[in-house]
This record gives structure tokens, C-alpha cells and sequence, in this order.
């Protein structure tokens, strides 16, 4: 689905992005910084997620379940 809007945009902004994108017009330059912008923050979405399972894991092994669900684990 594509929606037409209208924004203003900084003409040497726009000009180094579209030699950076290799973009010949605005629309491509706009779409393809969009679509890098969106993939990154996936992946490091992605990133995080993995670092958060890893953790987890380890503390599977350095915690004991049976405490955690305790009051033990407060003293």
C-alpha cells in the first residue's frame, strides 16, 4: 500500500542520500532509507532478544528454580 504525503526535506540531505543509496529519484531514496532504517532497528531488535535468552540460560544454570519462586532468595 503506498500513500502520497508531503513533506519538507533538506535538499542536501536529500542529495547525499540519494549518491549514498545510489537513488536516482526522491521516492527511491526515501523507500530504501525507510526500508535500511526499519531492518536495523529488526535486527537489533533481534540482537537484544538473542543477549536476553543467552542470560537467561545462564542463569539457569547459577540459580536454582525452587529458591527463585521462594522467599528464600530475599535473605
Amino acid at each position: 500500500m503506498t500513500r502520497r504525503t508531503t513533506i519538507e526535506i533538506d535538499e542536501e540531505l536529500l542529495a547525499r542520500a540519494k549518491r549514498a543509496l545510489g537513488a536516482k529519484t526522491t521516492r527511491a531514496a526515501v523507500e530504501e532509507a525507510l526500508r535500511r532504517a526499519a531492518d536495523l532497528g529488526e535486527a537489533a531488535g533481534a540482537e537484544r532478544a538473542e543477549r536476553q535468552r543467552r542470560i537467561l540460560r545462564r542463569l539457569g544454570d547459577l540459580a536454582d528454580p525452587a529458591v527463585l519462586e521462594t522467599e528464600d532468595m530475599w535473605h
